[in-house]
């Protein structure tokens, strides 16, 4: 019954990925944990695979984009951001991955957001 007396408390924070790959533009919703072997991800139109980690602890949001352009995913790139609990909403801005070998290009926006 504490919820009454903390009206500014934040109840829930997630970070929301949208992406743009082949003129699909997919979702995908992270939330917050402390282990650092989850990841939550996503199978993407043209070969690509987007994984992300909300780590709440080590104040880090962490982006993989991996393509496959034979049997297995290749990482492309590992994007790591500075997040902080205290700032939300917080914009981690847009982001293009190009893989060359198959002329392909992934776009993705990614935004924290807390409801209270």
């Amino acid at each position: 019954m504490l919820l009454p007396l903390l009206p500014n408390s934040v109840l829930a924070e997630r970070i929301t990925c949208t992406f743009d790959v082949n003129d699909e533009k997919p979702q995908l919703e992270i939330k917050p944990s402390t282990d650092i072997y989850s990841v939550t991800k996503i199978d993407l139109p043209g070969g690509f695979r987007f994984a992300g980690q909300y780590l709440t602890e080590l104040s880090k949001f962490k982006a993989y984009i991996y393509h496959t352009p034979k049997d297995r995913f290749v990482l492309l790139t590992l994007q790591d951001f500075k997040s902080s609990s205290s700032t939300c909403p917080q914009d981690f801005g847009q982001h293009r991955v190009y893989d060359a070998a198959d002329e392909r290009e992934l776009l993705f926006h990614c935004i924290k957001t807390c409801q209270r």
